[in-house]
């Protein structure tokens, strides 16, 4: 159940007010759902959410909703000025621009330039989804001065043939194989809803099956990388390190 169906009207009205506006999010409604809900019923787990990446401000508005419901800061981030305006723009018409701040650029350039005065119950993580850049938001986040909760990936199974979407490989690489990662969205069953690496869509883009369109991650303490420690020295970890941040 939805955080126990709290401020379900509230997310009802912002959902409407966002498709008017046009305003809406490349993620489905079960995967807001399922982070709505953790965000919720872990609450005494931190104060405040960091959003990678916010589109067009679809679920942006949901989460500074539940923000402002429990007296939290809200930090929303993207590299794009029209997603910053349109993400704005929205919070503006809610009037939720108040518990927001919003910064055009990347997580490494927000955590260079903030300092966090609580430990945020819950960090997004949807931005650049290739490979690299998944590592480097992971290792950003532990650059933070507070280390949030938990943390969401998105498109977490997502393959192309070209761009190199290979989110779930980063996260496990980071944490270990072992490491408890839990399944949230749409499940990937191969039952003809989603496109496959077999019949893949006309853009390309596959999921893998079984797959997941999102994970949460309750972050360690501290980051071991297990995985990446192993596999260095095969394919250069430590020029990676060099190249992220140089």
């Amino acid at each position: 159940m939805l955080g126990e169906k709290m401020f379900d009207k509230d997310f009802e009205e912002i959902r409407a007010i966002s498709s008017e506006m046009g305003c809406f999010s490349w993620t489905t409604r079960e995967y807001q759902d399922d982070i709505l809900n953790f965000l919720i019923t872990n609450r005494h787990q931190g104060r405040g959410v960091v959003e990678v990446g916010c589109y067009k401000g679809g679920l942006s508005a949901l989460l500074a909703l539940v923000c402002e419901k429990f007296e939290w800061p809200f930090y929303t981030i993207d590299v794009d000025q029209s997603a910053i305006d349109s993400t704005r723009g929205l919070l503006e018409r809610l009037n939720l621009d108040r518990v927001a701040t919003i910064h055009l650029g990347d997580l490494g350039s927000f955590v260079s330039n903030t300092r966090l005065s609580e430990r945020p119950a819950l960090i997004i993580l949807d931005g650049d989804h290739r490979y690299d850049a998944v590592v480097k938001d992971i290792l950003d986040t532990y650059r933070l001065n507070m280390l949030p909760y938990a943390a969401v990936f998105h498109d977490f199974t997502l393959r192309h043939p070209t761009s190199g979407e290979k989110v779930d490989q980063a996260v496990r690489d980071c944490f270990g194989t072992d490491y408890p990662i839990n399944p949230i969205g749409a499940k990937m069953i191969g039952d003809g809803k989603y496109p496959i690496k077999e019949k893949p869509s006309d853009d390309g883009h596959w999921w893998e099956v079984p797959g997941s369109e999102g994970a949460i991650v309750e972050l360690p303490q501290n980051l071991v990388l297990p995985t990446i420690e192993k596999q260095k020295e095969s394919w250069g970890f430590r020029s990676l390190l060099k190249r992220l941040f140089r």
